[in-house]
């Protein structure tokens, strides 16, 4: 019975991963609507997406040094309660200022939730299960993209923005409860201090993975965080199918999720750089394919099997490579992402605004080229194979 509720712990910090990709990445499902409600143009609105991005990455990165000797179950229920808080929020703004204010809730739930979820869910299980824990609680961000994401896209299109956040606000509320019970106590037996965290930063294995976020990740969010004006405008898809093409591209990355698996237990450089390479090439399908709803279809579900497949690829090579140093670069990998969420949103809006959406592409596919040559370069220049880590301390 305890093993038993120790996994539902993992499914419990998968949920809650569920809810936390949900709200970030809901203003990208709702672009097209709420943009218009609040008078503003859509690269303006991603301002939604890069505001709580980058105080995600900033709380990320301070995380490990401030929570400190405190039970990491408690950071991810004080994470999910800001998402009720800037749900609340976000469905009462009058304006887009407010809606931004709103949004600062969901960063700093973001950064908490991301620093700390791993570390959780590796200390519900034994270490010979560390593999399986961590596939499972990154089930979660395939599942938002399967279900989470679409369903708040539909809801935001043919029944109102404002309800989509209300309904992720009261879901953040249950699973917060469902953590408090199910989850059992994690403290981490290290303090971490700021020295210790730019000491992990200088390793080998963390440079190069915060190199590869600063390329292939701002260069994927740099064009997904506009999906819906791709879609509509170059392929062709109407307004009300934008939640099935978000739906198409969910499925396929709760499939690469679990399919990355036996490439991440065998070689995690290996598995990224995999990962990597497919989301080029699914980002040049977007700029030279994609020009009908049917290739549309093809073309997101060959992306979203790649970008299922990032978070558990990079977890997996932190736990790899960087080991003797594994809450540091953790949430040193969390800041990165959160931060290269933002800096692509930000990015791509400016582009789109000022150049249209082709440029745009265009820049993506080159910076996530960039990440692949990175990555490749990584295992190259290896002393030693590579095989999956323990992933504990």
């Amino acid at each position: 019975m305890d093993s038993a509720r120790r996994w539902a712990g993992v499914v419990a910090l998968a949920i809650g991963i569920f809810v936390l990709i949900t709200v970030e990445e809901l203003p990208i499902g709702v672009l097209s609507v709420m943009a218009p409600d609040l008078g503003v143009s859509e690269g303006a609105a991603g301002l939604a997406v890069t505001v709580p991005g980058i105080l995600a990455g900033v709380v990320a990165l301070c995380t490990p040094v401030l929570v400190r000797g405190l039970d990491r179950r408690l950071v991810l229920v004080l994470a999910l309660a800001s998402v009720a808080l800037s749900c609340a929020l976000s469905v009462i703004a009058p304006t887009f200022a407010v809606l931004l204010l709103a949004r600062l809730f969901a960063g700093v739930a973001i950064g908490l939730y991301w620093a700390v979820m791993a570390i959780v869910a590796l200390g519900q299980v034994p270490a010979r299960h560390a593999a399986r824990a961590l596939t499972i609680a990154f089930a979660g961000a395939g599942g938002a993209l399967v279900l989470g994401v679409p369903v708040a896209a539909w809801i935001g299109t043919h029944l109102g923005w404002r309800l989509a956040f209300a309904v992720v606000g009261i879901a953040a509320a249950v699973v917060a409860a469902l953590i408090l019970v199910l989850v059992e106590p994690v403290h981490s037996p290290v303090k971490v201090t700021g020295s210790m965290m730019l000491a992990a930063a200088r390793t080998r294995g963390v440079r190069y993975a915060l190199g590869l976020i600063a390329l292939a990740v701002v260069g994927q969010f740099l064009t997904y965080s506009y999906i819906s004006p791709v879609l509509i405008e170059r392929a062709g898809v109407g307004l009300e199918n934008i939640g099935l093409m978000l739906l198409v591209f969910g499925l396929a990355g709760l499939v690469g999720n679990f399919a990355i698996g036996p490439l991440v237990r065998r070689s995690p450089p290996a598995a990224v750089l995999v990962v990597v390479a497919g989301i080029g090439l699914s980002l040049l399908a977007v700029l030279t394919v994609m020009d009908d709803p049917q290739r549309a279809i093809a073309v997101m579900a060959g992306w979203g099997l790649c970008v299922g497949a990032i978070s558990v690829a990079m977890q997996a090579f932190i736990g790899s490579e960087a080991s003797d140093v594994l809450e540091e670069a953790t949430a040193l990998n969390s800041a990165g992402f959160n931060t290269a969420i933002a800096i692509g949103a930000l990015i791509g809006g400016l582009i789109l605004d000022a150049a249209g959406l082709t440029p745009m592409i265009l820049t993506s596919v080159l910076m996530v080229g960039g990440g692949t040559l990175l990555i490749g370069h990584y295992l190259r220049t290896s002393r030693v194979p590579h095989p999956a880590a323990p992933l504990s301390r």
